[in-house]
């Protein structure tokens, strides 16, 4: 059965090819994928050394004299640590617009492929129990015609064989944080998440995964809850991409 379901993939992706959301040139894969294999491997990576406990880049002197950056100097963060699998930045942060905004949600696949070697990096330190997203609330999710980030979950928890268990739930509707100062991101978050069914993750070592980390006041306000609801024994924290604070202005 396997074999034959293999098969029948393999012939649906060469009668319907997908053009790459980047070039443009005709893609065959299983998973129907609009992203081709050469595209994929120039997808930006972090080119510089990053935090130890959030990721964060630290280029130039930065690096050289911390090996952890000011915000995680300033204060404990809810979360043991941080991972994303590159700058929000370039062609990545295209292909993560694509896959939000345009409708392209095959590129799940690819994307959640990026999540799977950040979190293998980490590994030798923490072994998952299961996966957690952040979630939309729902009016932007019916905006959006999907929930972005439970659907990467669940294409991670495949890849992983780890249970995905959406125990966040957003209560109160929020501003984008684009555009907002570290201050006002955490102000915009208070209150808008709530914990179900917290007996679910007790005792769990969990993946918070989202698509785009900034400063961090989402994830940071998600994992407050959680360690204040349940008996999580460790949070990592694993998204897509990280905007480069330091460039950036923050």
């Amino acid at each position: 059965m396997r074999i034959y379901n293999a098969a029948r993939c393999f012939l649906a992706a060469l009668l319907f090819p997908q053009a790459c959301v980047i070039c443009g040139a005709w893609v065959i894969n299983p998973q129907f994928s609009p992203l081709c294999r050469a595209c994929r491997d120039t997808l930006e990576t972090h080119d510089c050394p990053t935090c130890y406990y959030c990721g964060l880049g630290l280029p130039g002197s930065l690096s050289e004299e911390h090996s952890t950056c000011s915000l995680c100097r300033s204060g404990p963060r809810s979360f043991d640590w941080a991972r994303s699998t590159g700058p929000y930045e370039g062609q990545l942060r295209d292909v993560i617009r694509k896959y939000k905004f345009d409708g392209f949600q095959r590129l799940a696949y690819p994307l959640a492929d990026r999540l799977v070697e950040a979190y293998s990096a980490k590994r030798d330190e923490f072994e998952a129990t299961c996966i957690v997203p952040v979630p939309l609330h729902p009016k932007r999710r019916r905006e959006r015609g999907f929930d972005q980030t439970l659907a990467l979950s669940r294409v991670l928890g495949s890849r992983l064989r780890l249970p995905v268990i959406p125990v966040v739930r957003r209560v109160r509707h929020t501003l984008p944080q684009f555009g907002l100062d570290r201050m006002e991101r955490k102000k915009n978050v208070e209150k808008a998440f709530q914990i179900l069914d917290p007996p679910r993750i007790s005792g769990a070592r969990l993946l918070l995964v989202d698509d785009v980390m900034t400063t961090g006041a989402t994830v940071d306000e998600i994992c407050s809850l959680l360690r204040e609801a349940t008996q999580v024994r460790e949070i990592m924290v694993l998204t897509v991409a990280r905007v480069q604070l330091f460039r950036d202005g923050f």
